[in-house]
């Protein structure tokens, strides 16, 4: 169906959605080798993902104002477009927040939220290439969705267990302070996965 537009607007989803993922492996990547003294360079190739996901929603937004006909609702496509955003966005928030914090030891919660971010981004990369003929593939779009809303679920528990531990077993006040707000910027990585997956189910909803 999209194939047939002038813009290609679920190629433009895909595609950012695929920089979100890639932002998630770098992120899993740091963080399970997390060596203090690369943290520089890996912020600057974040950025970089960051910058390159910025590129495509913005050379979206400028279509859909001049675009006459789109495929959806370009309301739908703007939100959508927000939400991926706002995830790549806060992947890299950990970086910074990290870098903010001078953290130099990693903690084994933050490498299973990193996890589960990534099987989100996975499951996201896979729902949106099937975007381009949603009704055909309202079924296995539909099972994607389900996995990331389970995945973010999961993510709600180690939130809750880890945080619970923190401030059970953490006695360095800055310490409690830096992974307080770390644990939440992780599950807030899932939250906003779990947004992107809604938008698409409401946009499949509204035009089947």
């Amino acid at each position: 169906m999209a194939r047939k537009e002038k813009n290609d607007y679920f190629q433009m989803i895909a595609d950012q959605v695929t920089r979100s993922r890639e932002a998630a492996q770098l992120l899993s990547g740091v963080l399970t080798d997390f060596r203090p003294e690369h943290l520089p360079e890996n912020r600057v190739r974040m950025h970089e993902i960051e910058h390159e996901a910025d590129l495509i929603k913005h050379d979206m937004i400028e279509k859909l104002i001049r675009e006459f006909i789109t495929p959806i609702e370009r309301e739908d496509l703007r939100d959508l477009s927000e939400e991926i955003d706002t995830t790549t966005d806060l992947i890299e928030d950990v970086l910074h927040k990290i870098y903010i914090y001078n953290v130099q030891k990693m903690r084994p919660e933050a490498l299973e939220f990193a996890a589960l971010i990534c099987r989100s981004c996975d499951d996201l990369v896979r729902v949106a290439d099937k975007l381009g003929d949603f009704r055909k593939n309202a079924e296995e779009i539909g099972h994607g969705i389900v996995e990331v809303n389970r995945l973010e679920e999961d993510g709600d528990r180690l939130y809750i267990e880890c945080m619970a531990r923190l401030f059970r077993e953490e006695k360095d006040f800055f310490e409690l302070i830096a992974w307080r707000d770390l644990f939440s910027c992780l599950e807030q990585c899932l939250d906003t996965c779990e947004h992107v997956a809604n938008v698409i189910e409401g946009v499949i909803l509204k035009n089947s």
